[in-house]
């Protein structure tokens, strides 16, 4: 099987739909076929003639994870070879074992110190108030902390409010009843409540309560961005979420954006990437506070978000940043997209259907433009592939009906 070019051969980390993005957007920038290795085998990358997947089954395990890269270095020789995580569990363990792969492998993340830093929710509060940039207003609970009738009682902002974990390398990875990805709490014996079993379940690390901003889709944005090998921001794409993901264990998802133009926003952007010497990609979640008319960054992860394909829908390939940086060295052209167009994980008439009435007429006008799917590629049609997509769309629509009842009357 034939991997990349005579320059360089992806290697992408996971299997899921962030895999398929990373691997069509190299296939349209360079036309060549990626390798992907993960734990299982997933209908989105499943009979794919873009994309190779390889499947192994400790592939959560750091030192499979290191032995297996190790051993396809001697497979692959000869050319540069990219490798990109999609997902934080091997963001984490690349950033951990780097001094052992470095040597064979181009690794496009920041340097451990920040990304610690970065990943830890709490500490990002206080770079983004060191920055001057806006972000939601944050009380941090240690483990430490007395989880006695005092706990959330005196907070410096209304109930409700959001609770998370700070550490989201090691919470993804516990099972419990009721765990949710973030948590929207009522009062302070809920606050209680959530914090005592999250720390029962064996969580060891912060959580952070942060003012809830008020608001549906429409006060929801995602930016994602290219910074190159000198620490400067080159691409950037700012998303206004048109349908977020409603079953609460996968809050945080979205599934349809439309791509906008926001100066103040990128403005914050900038200062905060290029005020850290920020390198690589970055995924950005953002809220709108009509209170006070400010964008607040909430978080950033250190790769591509999941769906980040949006970009390719106003023109940004934030993939092919990877190769012409790091691969070819080239100097990047900066670019931040204006256009608004829109990008869907679902039959464009039930993402419609769903969408929040306010911004259905933007939606239909930009969808004139065209509508963009992460997994509907022409390049990459067979009667398999195009059956394993149509089931996927399935899956979302029917998980929308499910919650419908309660969330349409908006």
């Amino acid at each position: 099987m034939t991997y990349g070019n005579e320059d360089f051969v992806p290697i992408i980390l996971g299997t899921n739909v962030n895999t398929y993005n990373v691997a069509r957007s190299l296939h349209e920038a360079f036309g060549v076929r990626s390798l992907a290795l993960g734990r299982f085998p997933l209908r989105e990358t499943a009979h794919s003639r873009i994309v190779d997947v390889r499947t192994y089954r400790d592939f959560d395990s750091p030192d499979v994870v290191v032995r297996t890269l190790l051993d396809l270095a001697e497979e692959l020789p000869g050319r540069r070879r990219l490798l990109i995580p999609n997902i934080e569990l091997y963001a984490t363990i690349l950033l951990e074992r780097r001094a052992e792969l470095e040597g064979h492998f181009l690794i496009p993340l920041v340097d451990a110190g920040l990304a610690r830093r970065l990943m830890n929710k709490s500490s990002f509060a206080q770079i983004c108030a060191d920055l001057g940039v806006p972000h939601p207003a944050t009380v941090v609970v240690t483990p430490q902390t007395p989880r006695d009738a005092t706990l959330g009682a005196d907070l410096p902002f209304a109930y409700p409010v959001v609770v998370k974990p700070a550490d989201t390398d090691t919470y993804p990875r516990l099972r419990f009843e009721g765990k949710q990805k973030v948590y929207v709490v009522a009062d302070a014996a809920e606050l209680r409540s959530v914090a005592d079993r999250v720390y029962e379940a064996g969580y060891e690390d912060d959580l952070v309560v942060q003012e809830l901003i008020p608001g549906d889709e429409t006060v929801m944005r995602v930016a994602n961005a290219y910074s190159d090998r000198s620490g400067r921001m080159r691409v950037l794409s700012i998303g206004q979420v048109a349908l977020a993901e409603w079953d609460p264990r996968w809050a945080g998802n979205y599934n349809a954006i439309l791509t906008i133009d926001d100066e103040e926003l990128a403005g914050s952007i900038r200062r905060l990437l290029d005020g850290l010497g920020y390198r690589g990609p970055a995924n950005l979640d953002v809220m709108y506070d009509r209170r006070d008319g400010t964008s607040k960054i909430l978080e950033l992860n250190l790769r591509l978000g999941a769906c980040s394909f949006y970009t390719m829908a106003a023109g940004a390939n934030l993939a092919r940043c990877f190769v012409d940086d790091l691969v070819h060295e080239r100097e990047l052209p900066e670019l931040t997209t204006r256009d608004e167009r829109l990008w869907v994980n679902l039959p464009y008439p039930a993402a419609l259907a769903f969408i929040p009435r306010s911004l259905r007429a933007r939606v239909r006008a930009a969808a004139r433009h065209g509508v963009w799917h992460t997994l509907y590629y022409r390049a990459d049609r067979s009667r398999a592939r195009l059956l394993d997509v149509a089931r996927i769309d399935l899956r979302h629509t029917l998980d929308y009906l499910r919650y419908a009842r309660t969330r349409l009357n908006r």
